[in-house]
């Protein structure tokens, strides 16, 4: 069957593999990822997918102490049973950070000959399996433990290099593999952190399309189709997310997987991360730099995403008429230097460096203060579209069980305030954080929300 844009739309994410397709944004969209199986019993196919894929017969499972007794032993016995020489790489305690020490202790226990690594676990696991196959040029898998973040398809891992998160576009596993009965099992704050990054996407994908008028950015419908879809299945099920029932899991965790399609399909992670993202890479810089253990991302991601829409939700009921971008004097850039080097520390010189040059003058604000005006009628309601698909995001999170409030999590007013000014220097992406800078409304809105925390 010829691939189209319409049967893409049509298709399940386990149909979505390996597929390649030109679309109507322009692009051709690929998926490097081979295979994906969500199943009862899965685990016990991964000798016969490795087969299939002729991706060799020497692995090493890269697990923590979590994710081995969850599924690790299991798939390491299993495998070794069918021939495949099983080599370890299990970090004796649950591993909450992908850092320069986690790859270091992986790659001391890459052997010279290891043909595959297979990661067992979730997002930080993933990270560190994905970054140690790219720069040991080695295929590798992903076998799921839990259905907590929706990095298992993607192509870029967030590390944390000198205490900054820095996140490094390296491949897609060649395979993932979710054995439904372990990841149903898993803890109920992962599935409530799966939630939260996947009610992410409605600040994300309303980010991407502002980027689209007021940078030109390059978008996609089909993309964001498709992330509208798996997001509505998922906001429609929650209750039966959060009790565990087997439809509900494989459903969450389909959503998140495609959410990594979607990042491989544009190439970045556009779709599925923006100024909710920013605010809660900072905060979880801040845990590692105060020596912390930091909560799950999508459980920080889910506290964000409030406040975010409070921001959205401010920008839709302002008069287009009004706004106005003014070129930042030097006093003020000043000002802004003052508080990177307060709020970051020793990443300020880095910080300043990398976002120092993005400040615009009055031409080039005033370029796109005409493109935000000109493009409002039609760019609003495609903006409360994509926030009806959850209008009460707060509830969906009690609902599931995950905290609905920063302050819920040990963010504290300054903390609130610092991020909502600050987090948009985390990356140099356009959200709706730089928007409100350019505006003029960041600082006031910064201030009401720590107010109000």
């Amino acid at each position: 069957m010829d691939i189209t844009v319409e049967t893409v739309l049509k298709r399940t994410p386990e149909q979505l593999a390996g597929i390649s397709f030109h679309c109507a944004c322009g692009q051709t969209h690929r998926v490097e990822m081979r295979k994906l199986m969500l199943a009862e019993g899965a685990l016990y196919k991964v000798h016969e997918l490795l087969r299939e894929l002729n991706l060799g017969g020497k692995a090493m499972i890269v697990a923590d102490s979590s994710s081995f007794a969850a599924a690790g032993k299991a798939l390491a016995d299993d495998l070794a049973g069918k021939g495949t020489d099983v080599r370890l790489s299990v970090f004796p305690e649950e591993q909450w950070y992908a850092d320069e020490k986690a790859l270091v202790r992986v790659l001391i226990d890459l052997e010279p000959d290891t043909e595959l690594i297979i990661a067992v676990g979730s997002g930080t696991i993933n990270d560190i399996a994905r970054f140690v196959s790219y720069k040991a040029k080695l295929p590798y898998i992903v076998v799921a433990t839990a259905p907590s973040m929706d990095g298992y398809a993607s192509t870029g891992s967030p590390i944390l290099v000198n205490g900054f998160k820095k996140t490094y576009s390296l491949a897609s596993p060649a395979a993932i593999v979710g054995d439904l009965s372990v990841i149903r099992q898993a803890p109920r704050d992962r599935q409530a952190a799966g939630v939260g990054d996947m009610l992410a996407k409605i600040t994300a994908l309303c980010d991407w399309l502002l980027a689209s008028v007021v940078e030109e950015e390059h978008y996609c419908e089909v993309i964001a189709a498709l992330m509208s879809k798996a997001l509505t299945g998922i906001v429609s099920h929650v209750q039966s997310i959060r009790d565990g029932e087997e439809q509900a899991t494989k459903l969450l965790m389909e959503g998140l997987v495609l959410s990594g399609i979607a990042m491989q399909m544009i190439g970045n992670s556009r779709p599925a991360s923006g100024a909710e993202h920013h605010i809660s890479h900072y905060w979880e810089m801040l845990h590692f730099a105060a020596g912390h253990r930091t909560e799950l991302h999508g459980i920080k991601v889910g506290a964000a995403v409030p406040i975010v829409l409070k921001l959205y939700d401010a920008l839709l009921g302002a008069d287009p008429d009004t706004f106005r971008m003014k070129e930042k004097t030097a006093a003020q850039i000043a000002d802004w230097e003052r508080d990177v080097r307060r709020c970051y520390g020793p990443l300020a010189d880095e910080m300043i460096a990398m976002n120092r040059g993005l400040f615009l003058n009055q031409t080039e604000l005033d370029i796109r203060r005409d493109r935000l005006v000109g493009h409002w009628p039609e760019l609003k309601p495609k903006l409360q579209a994509i926030l009806a698909i959850a209008p009460d995001v707060q509830a969906l999170l009690r609902q599931v069980g995950a905290p609905a409030e920063p302050k819920e999590i040990g963010v504290s007013r300054e903390q609130l305030a610092d991020a909502l000014r600050l987090a948009k220097e985390v990356r140099s992406r356009y959200t709706v954080l730089q928007l409100a800078d350019q505006l003029g409304l960041l600082e006031s809105f910064a201030e009401d929300m720590a107010a109000a925390h």
